[in-house]
């Protein structure tokens, strides 16, 4: 959504009744005039609210029910709309619950870019791996699409696969920029080491879920024990000096800021 500057000029209007009642820009014929603007800014406004509370309804309704037992009448009601008018945003089901999941990833993105600048501390993978682990751990959408969980996101997930091959997992994303900077082991191929921190992520999410509450753990503590378990098993520990190490990081950051930009520029663009 572009807004444009106030430099444009009135142009009057003269009708044969005279130039003082009659006056009107061109721009207000046209519904193009400062409060033309304006209005429109404000409906877009309601519009992009609207939708944002309905990403909110279905999410929610996923996280409880599951994306098979969700139905458009179900987010209808818990957004406080009208069915139709979800309609008016998606033409689909399919669509909508495409929506709730491309925003997750990138509130997901968002929150750890947040996190990892507001560190005091220097940038180190290990913080890279645990904000990683974190963001999972808190956002439990995103979670059910990296451990295939079908109860929870059911052929939408194999829809989004089919429709967006080229998204990646975040952990991904850091595992390549790390690897261009010799920070990785040489003896495993980018395949295997990604199947490797995946399945550490899986084994830990897995034991989330079956620990008995007497051993239950905070999320910050079984991100930092996926971090230590990552580290070690990648060698990533003593690869590069401290400053090596922060450039790399740094380098992921700002990677991840023009990417996580980008999405939510395009995705606010078409909720408005």
């Amino acid at each position: 959504m572009v807004l444009r500057g106030r430099g444009e000029r009135n142009e009057g209007r003269v009708g044969s009744a005279g130039r003082a009642g009659d006056a009107r820009t061109a721009g207000d014929v046209a519904g193009g005039g400062a409060a033309g603007r304006i209005e429109r800014r404000g409906r877009q406004s309601r519009r992009t609210e609207r939708a944002l509370r309905i990403l909110d309804a279905a999410a929610s309704l996923v996280e409880r029910y599951g994306y098979s037992k969700t139905t458009m009448d179900d987010v209808a009601r818990e957004a406080g709309v009208a069915k139709g008018t979800l309609y008016l945003h998606w033409n689909t089901r399919e669509e909508l619950f495409g929506a709730v999941l491309r925003r997750e990833q990138i509130l997901l993105t968002r929150s750890f870019l947040d996190r990892m600048r507001a560190q005091k501390q220097p940038l180190t993978v290990h913080a890279l791996f645990k904000q990683a682990a974190l963001g999972l751990l808190e956002r439990p959408l995103v979670r059910a699409v990296f451990t295939r969980d079908v109860e929870v996101v059911g052929n939408l997930l194999r829809r989004e696969q089919r429709d967006h091959p080229e998204q990646k997992e975040l952990f991904h994303l850091l595992l390549d920029f790390l690897g261009r900077s010799n920070l990785m082991r040489r003896d495993l191929t980018p395949q295997a080491q990604a199947f490797l921190v995946s399945a550490i992520f899986l084994g830990f999410f897995l034991m989330v879920s079956w620990v008995p509450d007497q051993a239950e753990m905070s999320d910050e503590q079984v991100a930092g024990l996926m971090a230590d378990t990552v580290v070690a098993a990648l060698h990533l520990d003593g690869q590069a000096t401290p400053r090596e190490e922060a450039e790399a990081a740094e380098d992921v950051l700002r990677h991840l800021e023009e990417l996580v930009a980008r999405e939510e520029a395009a995705f606010q663009a078409e909720l408005a």
